[in-house]
Order: structure tokens, then sequence, then C-alpha cells
């Protein structure tokens, strides 16, 4: 979710003592210039530039800032408008959440499912971004989901997704492949909901970047994406936090998309589990989009003159990938040799986290850090 092409990275240091972790360094660089760039333009303006400044997840961001922006002036979008922003959102976070699966198995080697993938993000684009998905487009992407093994009830339930993991699909098999991995890196989960929004808006008001790039909920610090989405799921129950289980909250969400796009056009599904705003206060305004990485918020302050006076964006990375964070958790306690094996081992669970930029992991002793 970075704001820029760049050298935007993220660096895991696996501190050790011994084959014991013993904490994680995670530094991270994060572009604030869009704070800075904001600031005395007009709304409209920074609402039509995110989503171009924006390589991953530009409609979430796009939304976010539209949602943030009405709220802060006290308005409201209409349901037509909300659904078409629902409707991008869950298309968008569809193909990212594929595309991260694919990246993480290696299935991006395989030509079908580049293909696949690639159709996909077609079918996924929006014809009219006034309106949501049409009844065609959702059928495509349907299709194309049935293609990659990934049909409708493959992931209602524990029988149900053991069926598919034991079909002759290329999906199923890339997921074999880490049910000898399914504990590692298993954690309790802590989710990031929207009952955590008022305090959240006003730490941004108050604190602004230096709570967006290291936020926590005083001391609470919880995880946010996929797996906290679906963290009572029943696959989830019964494949637990691991990063198996990480990847199963991918695919559950994948699968169900085509029904939530139907539902949203058909106007008969609740859009606040996707988008939701509200105001702050006297010209301020706060947005939640729940994206592909987790929950993503946009806050706007305006001036006398209706100006942009402050401009926060807290990615779902900072929570995920703070140092006592999710990830964190995931880790320290674990034993790991400083082997090339255990290093892949990390990085798949990185991977499974999905960061919003590149990342490094390297392994440090305790004596040397």
């Amino acid at each position: 979710m970075t704001a820029a092409p760049g050298e935007d990275r993220i660096e895991v240091g696996i501190v050790r003592r011994g084959d014991r972790v013993i904490r994680l360094d995670i530094t991270a660089r994060r572009p604030i210039g869009i704070r800075r760039l904001a600031q005395g333009k007009s709304g409209e303006m920074i609402v039509a530039l995110v989503p171009r400044l924006f390589a991953l997840c530009a409609s979430a961001q796009g939304v976010a800032a539209a949602q943030a922006l009405a709220a802060a002036r006290g308005t409201s979008l209409s349901p037509a408008v909300v659904a078409a922003q629902a409707s991008a959102v869950l298309a968008e976070r569809m193909i990212e959440l594929l595309r991260g699966t694919m990246l993480l198995l290696g299935g991006g080697g395989s030509p079908a499912l580049t293909h696949q993938l690639r159709d996909l993000m077609i079918a996924a684009r929006p014809s009219n971004p006034a309106a949501p998905l049409d009844d065609e487009a959702i059928s495509h992407i349907a299709q194309g989901l049935e293609a990659l093994g990934l049909a409708p009830g493959s992931f209602a339930d524990a029988a149900a997704c053991r069926r598919w993991l034991g079909s002759d699909t290329l999906m199923a098999e890339l997921h074999r492949q880490l049910v000898a991995e399914a504990e590692f890196g298993a954690a309790s989960v802590d989710p990031l909901t929207a009952a955590d929004d008022f305090v959240i808006g006003e730490r941004l008001t108050g604190l602004g970047p230096s709570f967006a790039v290291r936020p926590d909920l005083a001391g609470r610090v919880p995880e946010t994406g996929a797996l906290a989405r679906n963290a009572h799921h029943p696959v989830v129950a019964a494949f637990g936090s691991g990063l198996f289980g990480r990847l199963l909250a991918r695919l559950i969400e994948i699968a169900a998309t085509p029904e939530l796009l139907r539902a949203v056009r058909r106007g008969n599904v609740d859009t606040a589990a996707v988008v939701q705003s509200a105001p702050l206060g006297d010209g301020i305004g706060l947005a939640a989009v729940e994206c592909a990485r987790g929950r993503l918020y946009h806050l706007i302050a305006l001036d006398a003159e209706g100006a942009i006076r402050q401009f926060e964006i807290l990615a779902p990375t900072e929570w995920n990938f703070h140092p006592e964070g999710p990830l964190a958790r995931a880790l320290v306690g674990t034993n790991l040799q400083a082997s090339e094996a255990d290093r892949r081992l990390v990085e798949r669970l990185v991977a499974a986290f999905d960061p919003c930029v590149g990342f490094d992991v390297r392994f440090r002793e305790a004596a040397d850090a």
C-alpha cells in the first residue's frame, strides 16, 4: 500500500538467543508525503489524486478518502454511491488476496494460474465506477474462481475444506504442501474492529503521523486482515491461526466474493462491513475500509475555508508489523535455527501477513543485536 514507487521495504529482524526467538526488530519506512501534499488543498483535488498515488489497493484508498471527506463535511454519500464503493473494494480485495496467495505459493510461475488471474482482474475492473459490478462481470468472476477450483462452498466448513484439499486442482495441490506447517506461527487473534474506530480517530487527530506509523491502543496492538475478519469461521477454528490457517482465511474470502458482490448489487447486504465513516467533530471525518490487508483508515480535518487542514492515513500493515504486534506474537517464543529452511519458513509467514511493501528477513543473535 505504498504511495509511490521506490525503496520502501520492511526489514524483519528475528532476534534469537540460542534457537529461541526472543524478539522481533521491525524497521520500516512509510511515505508520509501525502500528508504534507494535502494541506491547504481542496478535498475534491485530494480525493481525485489519492487512488492514482497507490500501486496497491488504489480503489480502497480512493474510497477511504471520499468517505472521510464526506464525513468531515457532515454529509452522507448516497446508498448508490456507497454500493458502488463497496463493490469496487470487494473486487479489488479478492484480486489482491488471490495475487498474494499465488506469489506466496509459487503459483505465479504457472502459466495457467497467471492467465486465470489476468482474466479475473479484467472481470473485476468496474466498467462504470458509479455503479456496482454488473451481473455479467460477477458471473465471469464466479466462473474464473471455479476454474481455479475455488467454487462456492469449498470452504463452508472443515469437512468441505478437507475435501477441497484432496481435490486435484493446482491451488489445492499448492496448499497441500503447507499442511505440515499448519501450526507454525499460531497465536491468539485479537481482531481490530469497528468498535476501535472512535479511539483510533481521536489518536490520529491528536497525534497524527506518530500514531499512524506505530499505532497502539493503550498497549493493545490488534490484528487486521483476512484472518482477523474470519477468526470465528469454522475452517479457521479447525485449522488454527498458523501459516496454513492464514492462507485458508484468504481462500474463504476469495470464494465468497461473487455472492457478496451479488448481495451488494441487490442491496441486501450491510455495506458497513466493508466501508464506513463517521464525523468526529466540527470539520473532522474518519473513514474505515476493509481492504485486502486489513482495516484501512483515512482521517480528514478541514479548516474554516473548507480546505484540508489535516490528512492522515493509517495502513493495516502498521498494526500487523508493529514490533509488539501480531507477527511478533506469532514468532516470539518459537524455536528457529539459523538455517535456510527456517528463514524460508519465516518468509512464508511474513508473506501470509502480506505487508504492503517488499520485505527482508534477517536472523540475528541476541548478543549481536
